[in-house]
Parts: C-alpha cells; structure tokens; sequence
C-alpha cells in the first residue's frame, strides 16, 4: 500500500530511511544510505521540512535532518512505515548484498558470496556499487583496493565515474582510486583521482554510516588516515589495515 500511496522512489526511501530506521544526516549521506541521488534527496528533503515531516538542525557546518516526532500525526505515519517493513524486504536487500558481494570477488575481490553464471553488470557499475556498500561494510571498504587494481586495466573511468556519481560517491571514488594507487605504485591511478576531487568540501563526514556516536567519532579522528581526510571522510580505519590487506592478496605488491 505504501508503494501505491508513495510513487515516488526517492521519498519513499528517505522516509523510510528517517521515519522507520530513525536515521539522521546530512543531505549527502542520507542520499547514499537510501540509494538515491543527491539532487532527488536535497528536493525531497526540503519538502519534508516544508511539509513539517522533517527538521533541520545545524552540527557544525552540516546541516542535519531527521523526523519530527511532534507532527501531530507522527503516530499514525510511524504505523505506517512498521507496516511497510516486511520480512521480504529484509531478505530481499539481504539478497541484494550477497549478489554484489559475489559480483565484487569475480572482480577479484577477497569476499565471499554467490558469483552467479548469468549476465554480469560492467565492472564499472559493481565498483560502484560497492563504493556505496563500503559505507556499511568495513570488511568491503578494506578489501575494494584489491578489486580496483585487478581491474584497473580493464575499466572505462569515464563510464565508472558517470556510475559513481550517479550513486552521490564521486568524492569516495576518488579516494579508492589514490589509494589503490599509492599502494600498488600506480601513479596513473593517482592522477586519475585528481580530477574527481571537489575542493568546495570542506567538511570532514564520517566514512561509515554507522560511525556518528560520540565514541566511534573520536576513534576516527585519530585513526583517519591523511589520505581519506584530504577526501573529506572521517574513517576508523587506518591506512595499515588497507595495506595489508592489499599485500595479503597481491602479492607484487608485498
């Protein structure tokens, strides 16, 4: 019923994301955990606000959004969105994972999962993809240099920055690339990175979706490589952890 109610996607998952997760952020990091683009999620979110469904608060120089619990129907829409949250569509996102995990090792990524014997998408489209996994899952963002160098001859870096961007990872993009660079001694994939860099962020964002508690926030001040911070992300996880990983599974580079 919510589908029917709700045509658009976008809305659907930012309210979703805000009223049945009880998520908050930025714009950029709302768009990337609802899987839509930046633009959809900035229109849908000032029409939240304007509808009183969402509110606004500055953290620094972020502006955060998360649901106002005091509209007066905020009872009757967190009904509604426990209703929307089925077992299906647990298994089905679940699914979704498996099948990028295995799409991820037949670019010769060490992770397991399925590695299907139909049709595969472009390599571009699974290295996006698991830009916005990485997100969510430490264990794919330690291991995405090993998939990025094996197919680093292969890949058309127009067409993967055109499915970066689509995915509101362009910055994130940039990063793996002068990592993955730097750690196999690419120079070439350095300067690649270079051009994706937008130097009108400022802001330093927390890398992993789930790192935005008090805790997990001072860790990754003082475990964020310089790399990533010159990306604009905060991340606990320091660059000896990408690099040992990347020496385990290349072993040219050991």
């Amino acid at each position: 019923m919510f589908d029917y109610l709700v045509t658009s996607r976008a809305r659907r998952q930012l309210l979703r994301r805000l009223w049945a997760d009880g998520a908050s952020g930025s714009v950029s990091a709302l768009a990337r955990t609802a899987g839509v683009s930046f633009a959809a999620a900035h229109r849908e979110l000032q029409a939240m606000k304007a509808a009183g469904l969402a509110v606004a608060e500055r953290d620094g120089v972020a502006t955060v959004y998360r649901a106002n619990l005091a509209h007066a129907q905020a009872e009757l829409l967190t009904a509604l969105m426990a209703a929307t949250r089925s077992a299906h569509a647990d298994s089905s996102a679940d699914s979704n994972e498996r099948r990028l995990r295995g799409e991820l090792a037949a670019l010769g990524a060490p992770l397991a999962g399925p590695v299907s014997r139909d049709r595969r998408p472009p390599p571009e489209h699974v290295l996006a993809a698991g830009l916005v996994l990485a997100h969510r899952r430490p264990t794919v963002a330690r291991v995405l240099p090993v998939a990025f160098w094996r197919q680093r001859s292969r890949l058309d870096y127009e067409r993967l920055e055109r499915a970066a961007t689509r995915r509101n990872e362009r910055q994130a993009l940039g990063f793996y690339l002068e990592l993955t660079g730097q750690l196999g001694g690419d120079r070439r994939l350095v300067r690649r990175a270079g051009g994706l860099r937008d130097h009108r962020r400022t802001a330093l964002q927390p890398f992993f979706s789930g790192g935005r508690g008090v805790f997990a926030m001072e860790l990754a001040r003082k475990r964020s490589p310089a790399l990533a911070r010159r990306w604009g992300f905060l991340m606990n996880m320091e660059l000896e952890s990408f690099a040992s990983a990347f020496r385990k599974h290349v072993p040219a580079a050991a």
